[in-house]
């Protein structure tokens, strides 16, 4: 079965099953920032191995390969749209999915796409961006949830997914709870913490007059654990989890 996605700019998106909705609005799954492009402009419909667009009464019209969209279309590898100012390639693939995203299919579920992982972000950025803190709560306890009974490179998407999602919702809710919750994620997964995401934590922090201490503890034992074991943990790493367990081991 070939799977769709499309390509803005230097941005890959997979197309799901379901109808997805294009243009100017924040709550659109894809939000374009183009005052030629109408609020809601049009919709990509996605069933299987089908994909159609279907211009939705826009102003400024929906394009196909140069020709103006009429009702619905079917989409074909190669297509090209253009929707005011963006130009978005249709691309199809017969690759099935990785072995890691296999491994997360296997803790979703059932009626969940596989994936779930590497979208979820646009539905917490978009929740946060119109002040719905509960909504994006609960999209980031269930991308938490996927990673509970599996392991995942810190180089997959979803792992960065993950902890970006994690770090705005602290930072937007000023709960260290989201911070605690980050290092019990990282412990479990045995995640050596990336210099841009320390300063990242290290920025949250400053917002946030407490976290609970039991995740940053977990993951500081993590980290001498994995040094046992030869695994290259920077010094400066080991030192700022150090100094935040102090901080914090009262919290």
């Amino acid at each position: 079965m070939a799977h769709f996605k499309l390509k803005m700019g230097g941005k890959t998106m997979s197309l799901l099953d379901g109808e997805h909705d294009i243009g100017r609005m924040s709550d659109c799954w894809l939000t374009l920032d183009d005052e030629m492009a109408s609020r809601y402009h049009a919709r990509f419909h996605v069933a299987g191995d089908a994909v159609e667009l279907e211009d939705l009464g826009s102003r400024n019209g929906t394009y196909v390969n140069g020709e103006r969209l009429e009702g619905r279309r079917v989409l074909q590898d190669g297509d090209r749209i253009r929707i005011g100012r963006e130009m978005i390639a249709v691309l199809a693939s017969d690759q099935g999915l990785d072995e890691e995203d296999s491994d997360l299919r296997q803790t979703l579920a059932p009626g969940e796409d596989p994936r779930f992982p590497a979208l979820i972000g646009q539905l917490v950025s978009k929740s946060l961006k119109v002040g719905k803190i509960k909504e994006a709560e609960r999209y980031v306890t269930a991308l938490a949830n996927q990673f509970a009974g599996t392991r995942v490179s810190p180089d997959h998407p979803a792992a960065a997914a993950c902890i970006e999602c994690f770090l705005r919702l602290a930072s937007s809710s000023s709960s260290g709870a989201w911070i605690d919750r980050l290092f019990h994620l990282m412990a479990h997964q045995q995640w050596v913490m990336r210099p841009e995401t320390l300063d990242e934590v290290r920025l949250a922090l400053d917002r946030i007059p407490r976290i609970p201490s039991s995740g940053i503890t977990e993951y500081e034992r993590c980290l001498r654990g994995l040094e046992r074991e030869g695994v290259a943990v920077p010094s400066e790493l080991a030192r700022a989890i150090g100094e935040i367990a102090d901080a914090y081991g009262g919290g």
